[in-house]
């Protein structure tokens, strides 16, 4: 009696326009508030990445050439959505913030194409609380933007699935090319794409030429945003930057453990792949949103580093899966609510929509409960004071090295193209020789020691021969500032700030 109150309920829902209009616009409110409230205050980051994001696009956007003037290992398009706003934290954050609601709102909608009302709202709810996705969207992140390009290229997919139009499979093409415009990574969606075209051929034993046809499409215009980046940036320049500059990342096993926790926050995406069977047989959408979400899983499994920051691009097509996978359970069990003998002959698939539900509720009631937890935990964070006294000692024409760039963007400050890139993975790496020839270059007034700076060997010793002096810990500002008092509790896999130290010249 309580179930079919339940499933009642679940009728009214997604029959009832109004009913249906109200939940879509709650969802998407939620999902709104846990984005941009104190959006200035990550509740989680990626490292120093942002800071190099921001700067990077602080800097493209005052006139610097990308890979020839300033060193890049990534794909350029994320710079240049980010140059307008001159390097200004708050709004650089909520563009990506802004840009993921849209990837919902496509997520949303595709699922209603693909299983319905009930699937559109099961998925709205996964990927708006989906902790790894809410927490690149609420950063400037180079993971939450291609992320929502490829939720993009996923619907007009689907639209060109159900409508046969090859106008949406040129806009499927042109949206994922500017998911790997934005990252390499949002290859793997092409890839996906490919696959499933390659696969429904074969399963046909028909129109292989049609086929084959969509296959060279959906490539040509996926490549036409790199095409065109190429065109202005220069192709050498930029596939040493983006290609040539990424390999020879060592191998690191306990990165893995990335997944472990992005599945382990998601129980729900596990179902529609524990049951692949089971959902390559919902829909032919079903089975193309399979395709891609194989394709990148394997790819984050098999590639030498996985960062946690790295599997949101999972997020949009599980999430249509899992969503579309407790629909058709419950179709599935009001259909046959009352044919005991076939129930009694599908006894292992009748408790699934239990479990499939069960999984949602457990997820969002994870997530939900991470994101409401880092909303209330987070406040100001170190590199804001810090920023705030560099402010005091220097000016705004005056370039600055930092260990984490993430200050410099809060300081308002540029950093010399050559050392915007502290990261511990680069190639070819950071030396102590490139700072000191940055300093020179650019008359350098302050150096912030913090992350791999602080662990550069010889590095003070360099500073004191240019004249720099070390702020001391008792002094007036207090730039010895420590994570301890900095309650970031939902970072993943990310190492802890450390000390900071600050030399300038001048100092008294």
């Amino acid at each position: 009696m309580q179930e079919r109150e339940r499933l009642g309920v679940l009728d009214r829902i997604v029959n009832d326009k109004k009913l249906l209009l109200g939940t879509v616009v709650l969802i998407l409110l939620l999902a709104t508030f846990v984005r941009f409230y104190h959006i200035e205050w990550s509740f989680s980051n990626n490292g120093i990445d942002e800071g190099i994001m921001i700067e990077r696009a602080r800097l493209v956007g005052e006139g610097y050439a990308l890979y020839s003037e300033l060193p890049c290992d990534q794909a350029p398009l994320a710079f240049f959505l980010g140059a307008p706003f001159g390097g200004d934290v708050v709004s650089l954050r909520s563009l990506s913030a802004a840009i993921s609601i849209l990837a919902i709102v496509a997520v949303m909608e595709t699922a209603r194409r693909v299983k319905g009302n009930l699937a559109m709202i099961a998925a709205g709810l996964l990927i708006s609380f989906d902790f790894a996705f809410l927490r690149e969207s609420r950063l400037f992140s180079l993971d939450a933007i291609p992320t929502s390009f490829l939720a993009f290229s996923l619907l007009a997919f689907v639209i060109y699935l159900q409508k046969k139009s090859r106008l949406m499979l040129t806009a499927a093409g042109f949206l994922v090319g500017l998911s790997a415009a934005a990252k390499l990574f949002g290859v793997l969606g092409l890839l996906g794409m490919i696959v499933f075209i390659l696969v429904e051929m074969r399963k046909q034993k028909s129109g292989s030429r049609g086929a084959l046809l969509d296959v060279i499409l959906v490539i040509v215009a996926s490549a036409i945003p790199l095409a065109a980046f190429m065109f202005y940036l220069g192709p050498n320049d930029m596939i040493q930057g983006m290609v040539l500059n990424q390999g020879g990342r060592s191998f690191d096993p306990w990165l893995k453990l990335s997944l472990v926790a992005y599945f382990g926050l998601n129980l729900a995406y596990l179902f529609p792949l524990a049951y692949a069977k089971k959902t390559w047989s919902i829909s032919k959408e079903a089975r193309f949103l399979l395709c891609v979400s194989f394709v990148i899983l394997a790819f984050m499994v098999f590639q030498p580093l996985v960062f946690f920051h790295h599997l949101p691009l999972m997020s949009p097509s599980l999430a249509i899966l899992a969503g579309s996978f407790l629909s058709e359970s419950i179709r599935f069990k009001k259909e046959n609510a009352n044919i005991d003998t076939f129930k009694a002959l599908t006894k292992k698939w009748n408790t699934m929509p239990a479990v499939a539900a069960a999984l949602f509720f457990v997820t969002i009631l994870v997530s939900s409960g991470l994101a409401g937890y880092g909303l209330l935990r987070q406040n100001e964070p170190p590199q804001v004071q810090i920023a705030r006294d560099l402010r005091g000692i220097s000016d705004p024409t005056d370039w600055i090295i930092c260990g984490d760039p993430l200050i410099c963007a809060y300081a308002d400050r540029n950093i010399p193209p050559e050392a915007v890139n502290v990261a511990y993975r680069q190639r070819p790496d950071l030396t102590l020789e490139d700072i000191e020839r940055a300093i020179d270059e650019y008359d350098v007034t302050v150096v912030v020691l913090s992350w791999r700076l602080l662990e550069m060997d010889g590095i003070e010793d360099m500073l004191a021969e240019h004249n720099f002096t070390s702020v001391l810990p008792h002094q007036d500002p207090l730039w010895n500032v420590g994570w301890e008092d900095y309650h970031a509790a939902l970072d993943f896999f990310q190492d802890d700030m450390g000390q900071v130290y600050v030399f300038w010249r001048g100092a008294e």
